[in-house]
């Protein structure tokens, strides 16, 4: 196959797997977020849960837009089947760490909590 531009309406423009370019996309930007704002993050509280809850949707877009992908190419014949499961891998990551992070605020706040009261 030959990479070609095309005009957005014609016919090889229609045969593009967009939800493979959405779920790498999600991907990108969870990967932009969690690194540039991790450092100024872990020291203002409402920040870390925003930073967290972006990774955490990143990611969960990263994984259903995949997954429609991975279909979609199989079904119609459409490119993108591995751009689509890199996706899916990399949203996993995303859930992974945002899960992580949480978990440690909770940590943090919760033995901070223990030393207040002892």
């Amino acid at each position: 196959m030959s990479v070609t531009q095309s005009a957005p309406g014609s016919a090889t423009a229609e045969r593009d797997n967009r939800a493979a370019r959405v779920s790498a996309y999600a991907v990108v930007l969870a990967a932009f977020v969690g690194g540039g704002g991790y450092v100024p993050a872990a020291l203002f509280l409402p920040l870390t849960l925003t930073w967290t809850a972006v990774i955490l949707l990143c990611g969960v877009t990263a994984i259903v837009a995949g997954h429609v992908a991975r279909f979609r190419a199989k079904r119609l014949g459409l490119r993108g089947r591995w751009l689509a499961l890199a996706g899916i891998v990399g949203g996993w990551i995303c859930v992974l760490v945002a899960v992580l992070a949480l978990a440690a605020v909770v940590g943090v706040i919760g033995g901070l909590a223990v030393l207040i009261d002892s």
